[in-house]
Formats: C-alpha cells, structure tokens, sequence
C-alpha cells in the first residue's frame, strides 16, 4: 500500500513511498521512496497513481523470469536427477522378484549417482544464492534540500548630527546642511544618509549637504568657524559633498576635498 507525505522543512515538497517484494525476506517488506517534485496535492496523487501501476507490474513478471532463470540454469541437475529417479524405479521393477539380483543393480547403479536429498540441498544453495545476485538493494536517495538563498545585509542610517542648516534663498527654495558623522561609516550608509536628510527637508527644492568626520577639525568645519586649518586637515574630513533637485537629480562626491586648494 503507498502513501504520499509532505516532507518537514523548508522545501514544502510531496514524496512517495511504498513497499515491494524483496527476495530476501519473501515479503512486500522493501521500502521505496521518491520526491515527487511539486507542492499541489492534486498532482501528486496523480503521480501515486501512476507509481503504483509501475510497482504493481514489476513484482509479477520478476517472480515468473526468477523462475524460468532458476530451471534452465540446473537443468543439466534436474535431468540427471530425474533420470537417475526413472531408471531406479525401472530396475526396482524388474526385479522386485528377484531380492539378490536387485541388491546387487541397485548398488551399482546407486553408486555413482548423486545422493537426491543432497542435490535437492545443493539446488536450494544455489537458487538463495542466485536471487541475492539478481536483486540488488535499491538505494534510497536522499531529498535535495535547496541550499538557503543569501540575504543582502540591510543598510542602516549611521548615527550623525545636524551641526548648521543654511537657508540661502526662500524664493528658490534653495538649503545647504552641514551634518557630522563617524568616518568610517561605508559610501553606501553616507549616501543612504543624504537620501534621508532630503526627505527630512522636503521645503528644500534644491539642497545641498556636507558631510563631515566627527573629529575637532570636523566639527568646526560644519560649524562655519574651521578656516584657519589646512587643506590636507579639511580634506581628511570633509567626507562628502552630495546636491539635488528636480531638473539636474542628485550628485553624490566622496572625495569633495581634492577641490580645496585650487
């Protein structure tokens, strides 16, 4: 009798399992199963169907082959028993009459036959024997788990302060912000972190947004008060320089600095 399961997991998928005849044991104790390769009951209990036909006309026909193979391969034993069996019956026969003429072809002809019980013995070996060799133990395939797909680490905001913001003109709507942030935050978090200062400004049309490391030489730089440092001290933190607004898009610079100076 078969039965379809759904496997536990993740796969979700439907397999297929049923019991044969194994020749081993001489019962429909061989188990087999096979993953049917779909999630919708419908179809497989339409593939159990079709599985269950193919078990079905496989146990017949190996049976009776098993049986054909088994007699024509000791067919030379099973003559030589049976025509040792016919002329032993024969003599017996003949000379039932006659007790010592018997003994004395009975001997003779016993003799170099071979012993029945044990022929029957040695038949019974060799067919054990025969079905183990012609039967080989189906191996159960293991079901494919499909390996795990790999997430994409979400990005984060890095943590910042909005040092100055700078209306430069109410009638274009134009405002620059100047922001400190950590500087070994990734180019991706500091462009995810302009995209969400623009939103935070929506009455800015066009905007502009400095980003600067929140060292001593950082912070005065947003403040608007760090002009007497270097150009090599601005540009190890100006970090970055990044614009928007509707006609031109957005403009994103990581090395704003290599500006300074010329």
């Amino acid at each position: 009798m078969s039965s379809i399961y759904r496997k536990g997991g993740t796969d979700g998928y439907y397999y297929y399992q049923t019991y044969v005849y194994n020749p081993e044991t001489g019962k429909k104790d061989k188990r087999i199963f096979h993953s049917l390769g779909t999630r919708d009951l419908p179809e497989a209990e339409l593939q159990q169907a079709e599985l269950d036909k193919q078990y079905e006309q496989q146990d017949h026909p190996g049976q009776a082959k098993s049986g054909f193979t088994f007699l024509f391969r000791h067919k030379r034993t099973i003559a030589l028993v049976g025509g040792t069996a016919l002329i032993t019956v024969l003599l017996v026969n003949l000379f039932r009459f006659d007790p010592s003429p018997q003994m004395k072809l009975n001997k003779q002809v016993v003799t170099p036959a071979a012993n029945p019980e044990e022929v029957i013995v040695q038949l019974v070996v060799e067919e054990t024997s025969f079905e183990k060799n012609q039967h080989l133990i189906q191996e159960e395939t293991p079901p494919i788990v499909p390996e795990p797909k790999r997430v994409k680490p979400t990005l984060t905001i890095p943590k910042h302060t909005v040092v100055r913001v700078e209306r430069l003109s109410s009638v274009f709507q134009q405002g620059k912000i100047y922001v400190t942030v950590d500087e070994k935050t990734s180019i991706e978090r500091l462009r995810l972190l302009c995209k969400s200062l623009t939103r935070q400004y929506p009455e800015f049309s066009n905007i502009v947004i400095c980003l600067y490391a929140s060292s001593a030489v950082g912070i005065e730089l947003a403040k608007g008060t760090g002009s007497n440092f270097s150009v090599k001290e601005q540009n190890e933190a100006w970090l970055v320089l990044y614009s928007y607004n509707p006609v031109e898009g957005e403009y994103f610079d990581d090395e704003p600095g290599k500006y300074l100076g010329s």
